[in-house]
């Protein structure tokens, strides 16, 4: 079993969504020994199952495989964007600032695979509503 961390986020909708390996699931259905997530990209079959805590932070089943390579640069452009969309209701800061904020943490290495600031700035005013 890998020792790669599990990130953990909550999509558009407020559904768990995790990142592992590369890979980007969104939970599909809860049992009452394990969470169920299913590949992001709906024409893939992978699948994943963790722990039923709040924590998920254990993988109970190695991922089942994927139909396409796994792409790590997207897990930390996701976490950027969700950490922009929990701060904007936290706070009265400007969009800017806010993603400025939030920038401040995002690894050099896979700046290539950020939206433009104008994209991640719309994130943060349809937040602010």
């Amino acid at each position: 079993m890998s020792t790669h961390p599990i990130k953990k986020f909550t999509s558009e909708n407020g559904k768990a969504v995790i990142g592992y390996e590369g890979y980007v699931y969104t939970l599909e259905r809860k049992t009452d020994v394990k969470l169920i997530f299913r590949c992001q990209n709906r024409d893939c079959k992978g699948r994943c199952h963790t722990n039923t805590n709040s924590t998920m932070d254990v993988i109970v089943s190695a991922p089942t495989e994927h139909c396409y390579a796994s792409k790590p640069d997207l897990v930390p452009v996701l976490e950027l964007k969700n950490k922009i969309k929990l701060r904007v209701p936290e706070t009265e800061e400007s969009s800017s600032t806010i993603l400025h904020s939030a920038m401040r943490s995002f690894p050099l290495d896979t700046a290539d695979q950020l939206p433009e600031s104008e994209t991640l700035l719309r994130t943060s005013r349809r937040q602010h509503g």
